[in-house]
C-alpha cells in the first residue's frame, strides 16, 4: 500500500512539474493545467468543438482572463477581508455545511432495507404499483344529434367497422385532430375525459360502438371501443430496488428526526423570547406527573 501511494504521489508531482508554463505576471504563473477547465468550457461553448480546435487567439484570451482573475484575487486578499469577522463567520458556516452533509452521507450508508421489507411494502400498497384499466377508443364528434344517429346507423351496417369508422371520422368529425388520427384517441384511463364520455366508453364491449349518441359539453359523440387492458399489478422483481431506495430514504428521515428530537429533549432549551399561547388541545391535555 505504501509503495502504491508513493508511486501515485510521484506521478502527480511529475505531472505538475512537466505542465507547460504559458505565461507569467510577476509571481503569477499560468500553466496548461491551470487553464484546462477553461479551455474545455470554451470548446463546449463552441458547439462541440474539440479542445485542439481552440485557436491561439482563443487560448491567449483565456490566459489573459486567468491572469486578470489572479490579479484581482491578490487585490482581494490584500484588502484584509480574510481578517474580517464576516469572513470568519462565512468560513465557519461553510465548514458546518460540509461537515453536516458529509455526516448525513455517512449516516445514510448505515441504513439498510431488506428484500422482505420491500416485499411487505409492495403487498400493502398494491394500488400504487398497479397499472389501471385502460380502453382503446375512437370517436366521431358532431354538433347535431340527428347527424350522430345517422352515423351510428351507417356504422351498424358496415362490413368493415374499423375502416368505415376511420372514413366517417375523417369526413364528418368536428374534432380538429380527426383529420390526422381518424378519431383514434389511443388507450386512455379513467379521469382523462369528461364523465359522460368516460362512462360510455368504459361500458362498451371490445369492438362495439355506442348505440346512442353520447352528449357532452362539446357536442354529440359516436364512440368505438377497439380494445381494453385490464388493471394489472406490476411485478415485484422489476420494482424491488426502487422500493428499497424509497424506503431507505424514508427510514433515514425518520432516524434523523428521532435523533434530533432526542438531542433536543436532552438539551435543556431555555427560551429568551415570548412563547406562543398553547393550543386548545394542549390546554386540555392532563398534566404530566
Amino acid at each position: 500500500m505504501k509503495k502504491f501511494l508513493f508511486t501515485t504521489l510521484s506521478l502527480a508531482v511529475a505531472m505538475s512539474l512537466n505542465a507547460a508554463v504559458l505565461a507569467t505576471a510577476g509571481d503569477i504563473s499560468v500553466s496548461d493545467e491551470d487553464i484546462a477547465p477553461l479551455v474545455e468550457a470554451q470548446s463546449m461553448h463552441a458547439m462541440g468543438a474539440e479542445p485542439s480546435k481552440i485557436t491561439d487567439e482563443d487560448k491567449k484570451n483565456i490566459v489573459d482572463s486567468y491572469i486578470k482573475y489572479k490579479l484581482l484575487m491578490k487585490e482581494a486578499k490584500a484588502s484584509g477581508i480574510e481578517d474580517s469577522a464576516e469572513f470568519k463567520k462565512q468560513i465557519e458556516l461553510a465548514k458546518e455545511g460540509i461537515i453536516f452533509n458529509m455526516w448525513q452521507e455517512n449516516e445514510f450508508k448505515k441504513v439498510s432495507v431488506s428484500d422482505e421489507e420491500a416485499k411487505k411494502y409492495y403487498d400493502e400498497n398494491g394500488d400504487i404499483f398497479t397499472n389501471p384499466e385502460e380502453v382503446s377508443v375512437s370517436h366521431i364528434l358532431v354538433e347535431d344529434e340527428k347527424v350522430a344517429k345517422e352515423i351510428i346507423d351507417t356504422l351498424s351496417k358496415a362490413k368493415n367497422l374499423k375502416d368505415e369508422f376511420k372514413k366517417l371520422a375523417t369526413e364528418k368529425s368536428i374534432d380538429p385532430s380527426a383529420k390526422e388520427n381518424s378519431g383514434d384517441l389511443g388507450f386512455v384511463r379513467k379521469g382523462i375525459f369528461v364523465q359522460e364520455f368516460e362512462d360510455a366508453a368504459f361500458a362498451l364491449q371490445d369492438g362495439e360502438i355506442s348505440k346512442e349518441p353520447v352528449k357532452t359539453q362539446f357536442g354529440y359523440h359516436v364512440i368505438y371501443k377497439q380494445g381494453s387492458k385490464k388493471a394489472e399489478k406490476m411485478p415485484f422483481d422489476g420494482l424491488k430496488e426502487r422500493i428499497k431506495e424509497g424506503l431507505k430514504g424514508q427510514k433515514f428521515k425518520e432516524t434523523l428526526d428521532k435523533k434530533a428530537d432526542d438531542l433536543f429533549e436532552k438539551a435543556k432549551v431555555e427560551y429568551k423570547m415570548p412563547l406562543p399561547a398553547p393550543k386548545a388541545d394542549e390546554k386540555a391535555a392532563p398534566a404530566k406527573k
